[in-house]
């Protein structure tokens, strides 16, 4: 009797079955993944925006606007070299300079927004994902 070499037909299916049933289950659940780590990544440059913009509020009882790369990010420290997805940021200050808008911006196409005030209320609006739903 001879001996069989490799794997028979029936084998290469059952096996290429599970391997697709399990890519359809962790391709969502990964993706889920990435889009609440870009989310964080971006929730943290706005907190740190937000930080700074208190402290210039009360250094000069108005808040700043302006873009990266002035003067407000390197003398309170906010930078996007170590970010991975948000490499860009911009503050708009309304007229009278006693609240802002924030805006965080990734190389994907993806905005975060950040509201502020003199009355300290900060409001968020998220354009990466959905809090209670994170599938496709």
């Amino acid at each position: 009797m001879k001996k069989k070499n490799g794997f028979s037909l029936t084998e290469l299916a059952l096996t290429l079955a599970i391997v697709a049933v399990i890519a359809i289950i962790a391709v969502p659940v990964y993706r889920g993944y990435v889009k609440r780590g870009v989310a964080t990544e971006g929730n943290s440059l706005l907190g740190e925006i937000n930080a700074a913009q208190q402290i210039y509020y009360t250094r000069h009882g108005r808040y700043f606007a302006g873009t990266e790369g002035q003067t407000f990010s390197r003398a309170l420290g906010i930078s996007t070299e170590r970010a991975k997805y948000f490499t860009s940021w911009r503050i708009d200050a309304a007229d009278d300079v006693q609240s802002f808008t924030a805006y965080a911006y990734s190389s994907e196409g993806h905005t975060l927004t950040l509201t502020g005030s003199d009355s300290q209320t900060i409001a968020g609006e998220d354009s990466i994902v959905d809090n209670t739903n994170y599938d496709d």
